[in-house]
């Protein structure tokens, strides 16, 4: 299996569950970056720019999960109560515009086009097996919301599902406690991410997700890594989700350039923008709540590493 890898995959997930940079300035002295001993949780000590304690907790979540995730660690609860911010990778009102644009997102192609008409017969019949009589519901749309419902299927398959995800379950937990958050992307991002690439790239994409669960060996070295991706996070192993996310990229990359705009998009650059937020959060002060994907926060192009660059962190 070369071309389709868990990190593309984990991009593609949040839109799953969504569906269903800010100018930085360097902290008046450099950080104290810790993970706790909480799964894919980290703790920010540094000082806002009048000298006092500033805060920022980071975690690291899965889009979609089992009972086993929950309920989170008391450090976990109690840090997310008492923030002064609470922060995700969409704001309050960037939900609200998001389900605004649903028409906009879910509409027919506007040059007509139908996926059907880019496949080959064994790439229709697996289309007519998974979407049955919803296929021509879903023909005429932007193939990447085929891909994203294959997706979607993919982790039911690893028994995973939107309603144990952390990102859903904090929302809730926010929303319960009548409290707002702030965004660490603008809706028009997270747009960007979702519907990357032009018709041809899109219909590419799915026709290699198509090809990889046809042949069974892909399919079961797929499902494999993607549930030894979750087990690894379960069980806070975040080496183990560094190498299963960092898997294949350079073949990604050698196939197709693209691809790297892709990932570039996805991870880099919001890596590097959030990493200015977050040197703003504690120059601003307080205790700040931040819950993101937890690939955002591992590998070569983590935000961590841009804090590092930044001199926020040591």
């Amino acid at each position: 299996m070369k071309k389709i890898n868990l990190k593309r995959i984990f991009g593609i997930v949040f839109a799953v569950a969504l569906l269903s940079s800010c100018a930085s300035t360097s902290t008046s002295g450099a950080a104290k970056l810790t993970k706790t001993k909480s799964r894919a949780f980290w703790k920010i000590e540094g000082t806002d720019k009048n000298g006092n304690p500033s805060t920022v907790y980071i975690q690291g979540t899965f889009h979609l999960g089992d009972e086993r995730i929950l309920p989170l660690a008391d450090e976990v609860q109690n840090a997310f109560v008492s923030a002064d911010r609470i922060v995700g990778e969409i704001s309050t009102e960037g939900y609200a515009e998001l389900a605004a644009r649903a028409p906009e997102l879910n509409a027919p192609n506007k040059d007509g086009k139908k996926i059907t008409d880019h496949l080959t017969d064994e790439e229709k019949a697996f289309m007519a097996q998974i979407f049955q009589q919803n296929l021509p519901l879903v023909d005429p749309l932007d193939p990447w919301q085929a891909t994203t419902a294959i997706t979607a299927s993919l982790y039911t398959a690893s028994g995973l599902s939107a309603e144990y995800g952390l990102d859903n379950s904090f929302i809730a937990s926010a929303t319960q406690l009548g409290r707002t958050w702030e965004g660490l992307d603008d809706i028009q991002t997270q747009i960007d991410v979702i519907t990357f690439g032009d018709y041809d790239f899109q219909i590419n994409t799915l026709k290699e997700m198509i090809k990889t669960l046809q042949n069974p060996e892909d399919s079961k070295e797929l499902l494999g890594m993607t549930s030894g991706l979750y087990e690894a996070y379960v069980k806070d192993d975040m080496k183990e989700m560094e190498k299963l996310f960092d898997k294949s990229n350079a073949d990604d990359v050698a196939e197709d350039p693209r691809y790297k705009d892709m990932l570039d998009l996805v991870y880099t650059k919001r890596n590097k923008d959030w990493a200015g937020d977050i040197t703003n959060y504690l120059n601003e002060g307080g205790t700040t709540f931040i819950f993101a994907g937890t690939a955002h926060w591992l590998g070569d192009v983590s935000v961590f590493k841009f804090l590092r660059d930044m001199k926020t962190i040591r």
